[in-house]
């Protein structure tokens, strides 16, 4: 059920739309208890509206966020600039991390020459490997495995069930989600069909910077000799692979199922859609997107929209589509035209 909803928290219109810094509409004393969407609306919780389509069907009385266009027709809620970011304040306000209390449970493994930080918190059934930093104020939930010689900076919270390898460096306020994977050898075979395939040592590492969030089951795979790299500030949504070698810019946005071969390059900035992939040794300039499903085998120059495998000019692409779905419809016009040929040969010559 789509209901943000949280019974012993309580807030007027009012506060709200003070901590909002937004304009309010009609009665600052109404009690709001929660967040919910326009199609599940509950009595107490508060919408917030960004889209006209939903405008109409909103009642009068529902308390609502949005811009200076809803209301127009609406008179209770809160004027705001950026009701999407509106969003994120209240879910922030409705339903702020619980963090637990540091600590190392009693279940958990620490490893000989292993430093954790004492404001940290060090869930049950975690290993920590030999000689690995934690840092101030992180969160290691349950049945997380660590290698040895690896470095979590302050503030970043690794969800159950996440590993991470040997050598691995984490920065500051990182998210790491469940089952996510970092630092796992990299793909690196000597193809051999008749004798077996030779697998090529890998001996590097992963590094990730600040405000990094990696999904769950993400897997980033530890380079062959120095780093897989993933810039600070970059999200990767879930079940998402990236390659030995890597390198990963600054702010990049990478959508669920994107695979990045190794030793592939996206600069900063780089949007990655659904299902998209990046050939290895490929470079995929700062700002560029690749769409979904979208396979770019070559280098993609900065600010470019690409789209279609192998990737092209998104536009180009689109007229390509628009062209192929033609084609049934030129098929059988040839067949058409090429019966009247055969008619038109076969009918009787004329002599002069």
């Amino acid at each position: 059920m789509d209901v943000r909803k949280m019974d012993d928290t309580r807030y007027t219109l009012g506060s709200l739309a003070e901590k909002l810094g937004g304009i309010l509409h009609g009665d600052p004393t109404i009690r709001i208890h929660g967040v919910c969407s326009p199609e599940q609306f509950e009595s107490g919780c508060i919408v917030v509206i960004w889209g006209s389509g939903k405008i109409a069907n909103l009642p009068s009385d529902t308390p609502a966020v949005g811009g200076s266009t809803l209301f127009k027709d609406h008179s209770l809620g809160i004027e705001v600039a950026d009701p999407r970011e509106s969003l994120v304040s209240l879910l922030d306000i409705f339903f702020p991390r619980k963090h637990p209390q540091p600590g190392v449970h009693s279940n958990a493994v620490i490893e000989p020459g292993a430093i954790v930080n004492p404001s940290a918190f060090i869930g049950p059934n975690v290993v920590v490997g030999a000689d690995s930093r934690i840092g101030v104020g992180s969160i290691v939930e349950p049945n997380v495995v660590i290698g040895r010689n690896v470095s979590v900076g302050e503030n970043t919270i690794i969800e159950a069930s996440a590993v991470l390898r040997d050598g691995t460096v984490v920065g500051r306020n990182c998210v790491i989600h469940s089952g996510a994977v970092l630092g796992c050898d990299g793909f690196g075979f000597i193809p051999d069909i008749e004798h077996g395939h030779r697998k090529i040592p890998q001996a590097g590492r992963v590094v990730l910077g600040d405000n990094v969030e990696v999904g769950a089951c993400v897997t980033i795979d530890r380079a062959t000799i120095g780093s897989t790299v993933v810039g600070s500030g970059t999200v990767i949504d879930d079940h998402v692979h990236i390659g030995h070698n890597a390198k990963i810019g600054k702010n990049c946005i990478l959508i669920a199922m994107t695979g990045i071969a190794g030793s592939a390059v996206l600069e900063d900035g780089v949007i990655m859609a659904a299902r998209s992939g990046v050939a290895d040794h490929v470079t995929v300039g700062k700002g560029a997107q690749v769409a979904a499903y979208g396979g770019a085998t070559k280098d993609v120059p900065a600010g470019k929209v690409v789209s279609g495998f192998p990737a092209r000019d998104h536009m180009e692409e689109m007229k390509k589509q628009v062209s192929v779905a033609k084609l049934p419809a030129l098929v059988k016009e040839i067949k058409q035209l090429k019966k009247q040929v055969v008619s038109l040969l076969e009918e009787p010559q004329i002599g002069i």
